[in-house]
């Protein structure tokens, strides 16, 4: 019941802040640096704990839009890749060779493609592995072969960096050799060319009677000053009663003074 209250209470907290959930569910790193990316560019984000020592990331309802788009072309949230351990899990007692050998190829492309998203400027990064299942009493033999797509931050030069990229395919691949190895590197959209709001920034704050006010603010603001603007009129409203309250009352009949002064001039 605890949990739950509290579970409760943050989603009223959210709910009353206009804040909407961006990404829930992903490791702490990842969440700092799409925070980041966003503060940047003049999103304002907050970082909430979630389960099993995952994040989530929220951003005030207005700029959800934006703030998909923005990550969506930095690369974010990254792909994730299963390592060896997870790929070679058996569902049955016995696994034939085909799945034996299927399961290492995707694990092996997994774990290269995983290596290859460390390289600065990488945005994602696929492996496509071919190992042939040559006949070792056959004369035919066909290599194996490797593709590697690479998308990349226009800014970071990786043209100079082909030849280590493709070096590090082959040493990792028993049997592959160099000339098998077919690298494309394909320079990711920059955000500043397909998002509006990148080359002219919508401002956080908008000038209302004189005052700079947030957005996300703007409507409470107007209830607020209409609360008071009906309060003033009920507050005048009230004074004029009064005022015609007491100008309605009779006032006290003064004592006359012609006997008096008759009486004094005989």
């Amino acid at each position: 019941m605890k949990k739950r209250a509290l579970i409760s209470l943050s989603l009223l907290s959210l709910a009353g802040c206009g804040q909407q959930i961006l990404y829930k569910g992903l490791p702490e790193k990842e969440v700092n640096d799409m925070a980041a990316i966003l503060l940047s560019n003049d999103i304002a984000c907050t970082k909430i704990a979630g389960a099993e020592n995952t994040w989530d990331l929220t951003v005030d309802k207005t700029q959800f839009s934006q703030g998909v788009q923005l990550l969506n072309e930095a690369g974010y949230p990254k792909d994730t890749f299963s390592s060896l351990g997870e790929a070679f899990k058996k569902s049955g007692l016995v696994s034939s060779p085909t799945e034996e050998r299927i399961r290492f190829m995707h694990a092996l492309s997994d774990e290269l493609a995983e290596t290859l998203t460390h390289i600065h400027g990488v945005v994602t990064a696929r492996v496509h592995i071919v190992l042939p299942d040559n006949d070792p009493y056959t004369e035919k033999f066909t290599p194996s072969s490797a593709s590697v797509f690479i998308s990349y931050l226009p800014q970071i030069n990786l043209d100079d960096c082909s030849r280590e990229i493709r070096q590090l395919v082959t040493n990792s691949i028993e049997g592959l050799s160099y000339d098998k190895v077919n690298l494309s590197l394909f320079p990711a959209s920059n955000p500043n060319d397909r998002l509006p709001f990148a080359n002219a920034k919508k401002p956080n704050t908008k000038d209302i009677l004189g005052v700079k006010i947030n957005i996300a603010s703007i409507a409470p603001f107007f209830t607020l000053l209409g609360v008071f603007f009906v309060l003033g009129i009920l507050s005048g409203v009230g004074v004029l009663f009064l005022l015609k309250h007491f100008k309605e009352q009779p006032t006290e009949a003064q004592p006359s003074t012609e006997t008096k002064d008759n009486g004094d001039s005989q």
